[in-house]
């Protein structure tokens, strides 16, 4: 029914209502009076005001009824792994041709080694400047040795020096294989479905689980060592927050989260487990500055990198906490890393800090040969340790055919990964180490290496591309960083083809 219809049945009504009204007045002839005359005008504005606005509503513009927006909400499904098969491996073509490795490594170039020490450079780099470093050119193939200090405003790349993060943009991945590559993939969608809202990630992964349960939270507390650790693996597999990759938001949150929380001296660790977790951060955003030289990063990168210099004791290292005079191997040598990662991405870097660096490893070496590293100076010489010493020592400068190096890869040579004898920490500086050493050795550490870490990684479920931290045995670090740094570490291990280039060939 109409409106017009509708609206003499509610003038009877009203009128209706007045007469009773009025009957209920009775005698009061006044009352009587005023109710008739308020009963009529309330009636003619109904019927009037009825028509006006039925008059407007018909004039009116017709338009579609609109549907409520709704925001599109990205998700990230599990992804479906499949078990490997194992095809024959990319092999490293100079590897081929190489002479097999000597009973003893050091025999037919330790001379020449030990003339080497102590010339300009450190650690037997002749006619380079304190603190130089190796800058490889892009692709495969041997390095451009940089003639540049790392001084201030010397981090730049030379002309005709490409950036060493440019393999990372599809160059060649020579030592993956498929089912290695399957397994970073499953590895980063992991990642990024583990990531908090606010974009940092944590240790204890378990809240952001959607679809299960994935076991071995991280007992410690350090969001900023965390978003490190989520943003190094998918920054290796060339994703950025200006690339279109799958991950651009993934990486974009973390990059802003650390940015947000870095305090005014360049502090990036948010207040807990103070140099471990500023020096990973320093390295993601050292990375990240390299890869897109983001005019918002790079600041942050450079003030990080000060907080480092400014921290280091009087002997070439850190600790846990800023400026303190005790010292070990293990935070050592993230702030190494993070250094080199600034040089490399053109931050300046003081060159006094990278030879207080070369003294350290000098108070903790031993052995014959000066190439097993303590926790700390007079300690005894681990596997862990030795493993950060060894890759520390190549990127202060130290020569492939230095003592340093050679007893080093025979070292780790004894030490293959064995699954029984898990330790990702160790596999992670270890691979890193081998890699930058061309031939057999690196070829057979590579093999062994991928195929432990492509057989155990989890493949269905929530945790679908992830390590266990307690299975199929016990990490030692597992119960403090959790499921994510056990993750984080294997798939960089994984990706160590194309992170970083080799640092020497087999005609240095």
């Amino acid at each position: 029914m109409s409106d017009q219809a509708a609206s003499p049945d509610r003038a009877a009504r009203i009128a209706e209502s007045v007469k009773a009204v009025v009957i209920a007045a009775g005698t009061q002839s006044w009352l009587a009076s005023l109710a008739i005359h308020l009963g009529l005008m309330v009636v003619l504005a109904l019927v009037l005001g009825t028509i006006q606005v039925a008059r407007v509503i018909h004039n009116a513009a017709q338009f579609e009824a609109v549907e409520e927006a709704t925001l599109a909400v990205t998700s990230i499904e599990p992804i479906v792994l499949i078990e490997p098969i194992y095809e024959p491996t990319i092999i490293i073509l100079d590897s081929l041709a190489a002479e097999p490795p000597a009973t003893d490594p050091l025999s037919t170039s330790l001379s020449e080694s030990l003339e080497a020490i102590g010339q300009p450079g450190g650690s037997g780099l002749p006619d380079a400047p304190l603190g130089s470093l190796d800058i490889p050119a892009n692709g495969i193939g041997p390095l451009i040795r940089s003639a540049l200090s790392t001084g201030p405003g010397s981090g730049a790349p030379a002309s005709g020096i490409a950036s060493p993060y440019s393999p990372r943009k599809g160059g060649p991945k020579v030592g993956a294989t498929e089912p290695s590559e399957q397994a970073v993939a499953a590895a980063l969608n992991w990642l990024a479905r583990h990531q908090n809202s606010d974009g940092s990630w944590s240790l204890n992964h378990t809240p952001r689980c959607k679809s299960g349960f994935c076991s071995g939270p991280g007992q410690a507390q350090s969001d900023a060592a965390a978003t490190a650790l989520g943003l190094l693996p998918l920054l290796a597999a060339g994703q950025t927050h200006q690339s279109e990759g799958p991950y651009k938001k993934t990486v974009s949150g973390g990059i802003n989260w650390l940015l947000k929380n870095q305090k005014p001296s360049g502090d990036l660790s948010a207040g807990a487990h103070q140099m471990y977790a500023h020096g990973l951060a320093t390295i993601a955003l050292c990375e990240a500055y390299g890869m897109t030289q983001d005019s918002r990063v790079g600041p942050a990168a450079q003030a990080a990198i000060r907080f480092i210099e400014s921290g280091q004791n009087g002997q070439g290292s850190w600790r846990y906490i800023h400026g303190s005079d005790d010292s070990d191997t293990s935070v050592f040598g993230w702030q190494v890393m993070a250094l080199k990662s600034g040089q490399m991405a053109g931050l300046k870097v003081n060159p006094a800090s990278l030879d207080g660096s070369q003294r350290y490893l000098k108070l903790c070496a031993s052995g014959k040969y000066g190439s097993e590293f303590s926790y700390s100076p007079g300690g005894r010489a681990t596997s862990t340790m030795t493993s950060v010493g060894l890759l520390t020592s190549q990127y202060l400068g130290a020569r492939r055919s230095d003592p340093v190096v050679l007893g080093g890869i025979e070292y780790l040579t004894k030490h293959p990964p064995q699954l029984n004898d898990r330790n990702t920490y160790y596999w992670y500086y270890a691979t890193q180490a081998m890699h930058n050493v061309p031939g057999p050795e690196w070829d057979a550490w590579n093999r062994q290496m991928r195929r432990i870490l492509t057989d155990t990684q989890e493949r269905s479920g929530c945790s679908a591309g992830s390590w266990d931290p307690a299975k199929p045995f016990d990490d030692p670090w597992g119960s403090q960083g959790g499921r994510l740094m056990v993750t984080s570490l294997s798939c960089l291990t994984l990706e160590v083809y194309y992170r970083y280039l080799p640092l020497y060939t087999l005609d240095q």
